[in-house]
């Protein structure tokens, strides 16, 4: 045979690989599986990982029992910690992390976790954030933001919530204030109906259809910019924040950003886990996404699915990661407050 493999050869390697499938097919029998996510519950990423935890379970082999955990903290950093240092390296738990947070090693020296040694499932979809302001604010356009300020509600600095406005500033000159201490999505929205802020810049486009129409409804909120790296064929009157760009560096920078949208709600395994079972799961996930229930299910809660396999999510964190450190010094710069 060519490539100096002979048959003997090959036919072991078959054995040894439909032996790991066996093997991971067979440890899931009798088993409890636990999704965490990094974010308090009742936000968006619980209900798409409450969605897929419903669905998941019929499509592992062994059938095992599928939880969802919610472990807040340092906006999802803490969640990322304890998957890579603390967690089972087995196989019985999966995370559920912000989109933005496996890129906050290039951007934070106290991130304790490596997103490229995650074992990557896929991501439920792809996302559009914008920034949006409640209706009793004075702010009408993003034009407003140059000369008045908006004050914006976050869980923390690693949080898109804080990102996107931090950035927005240093790039344009805008005057978002970002308030920290929040505990998540659902307490940040309740602070803007209270007039305790005037909105959230970086809440997902999808989030906003699903969970809060009456906002959209009955005009209770303006969405002022639009972050990502297409324009939403759905918000074409809404500005991108690329079209405020006037140099190549400010674009950079924004695509930066604007790449983790395209991960919108991924999963991934714990670092160490057996690469048969990473396989298995992965393979698992991406039937999940396509599974007929799961999109009927995700049709009545209005969750958007538009998935993307693990292959295409870890080759979106390598690209980050491969980019010159001069660049992704900038990046990191524009995202802290000023």
């Amino acid at each position: 045979m060519q490539n100096g493999f002979t048959s003997g050869a090959v036919a072991a390697l078959l054995v040894l690989l439909g032996a790991s499938t066996v093997g991971a097919q067979d440890f899931y029998k009798g088993k409890e599986l636990t999704i965490y996510t990094g974010s308090a519950s009742g936000g968006p990423y619980d209900a798409y990982a409450r969605l897929i935890a419903r669905h998941l379970v019929r499509n592992i082999p062994g059938n095992p029992s599928v939880i969802v955990q919610s472990m807040p903290g340092a906006s999802g950093r803490r969640m990322m910690g304890y998957m890579q240092n603390l967690a089972p390296k087995d196989g019985t738990v999966i995370a559920a992390p912000q989109r933005a947070v496996p890129f906050d090693p290039l951007t934070e020296s106290d991130s304790h976790f490596d997103a490229q040694k995650f074992g990557w499932l896929g991501s439920a979809n792809s996302e559009t954030n914008v920034c949006m302001v409640w209706h009793t604010s004075p702010l009408r356009i993003f034009a407003d933001l140059y000369s008045k300020e908006m004050v914006v509600g976050t869980s923390g600095p690693s949080s898109t919530d804080a990102i996107y406005p931090n950035v927005i500033n240093s790039l344009f000159g805008t005057k978002f204030k970002v308030v920290i201490g929040y505990k998540g999505a659902a307490e940040t929205n309740i602070a803007m109906e209270r007039g305790e802020v005037d909105g959230r810049c970086g809440i997902s486009w999808d989030t906003l259809v699903s969970l809060n129409e009456e906002w959209l409804r009955d005009k209770k909120i303006r969405l002022l910019v639009q972050f990502a790296l297409d324009k939403n064929p759905e918000l074409l009157d809404v500005p991108s924040v690329f079209d405020f760009a006037k140099t190549d560096e400010q674009r950079q920078i924004l695509t930066f950003w604007a790449t983790p949208n395209k991960m919108g709600r991924p999963f991934a395994m714990a670092p160490g886990t057996p690469p048969g079972r990473v396989a298995l799961m992965r393979r698992a996930f991406e039937a999940t996404m396509k599974d007929p229930q799961l999109i009927g299910e995700a049709a009545k809660m209005k969750l958007a699915v538009d998935s993307i396999g693990g292959e295409e999510v870890s080759r979106l964190i390598d690209r980050i990661y491969s980019l010159p450190k001069e660049m992704i010094a900038k990046a990191a710069q524009a995202s802290k407050a000023r």
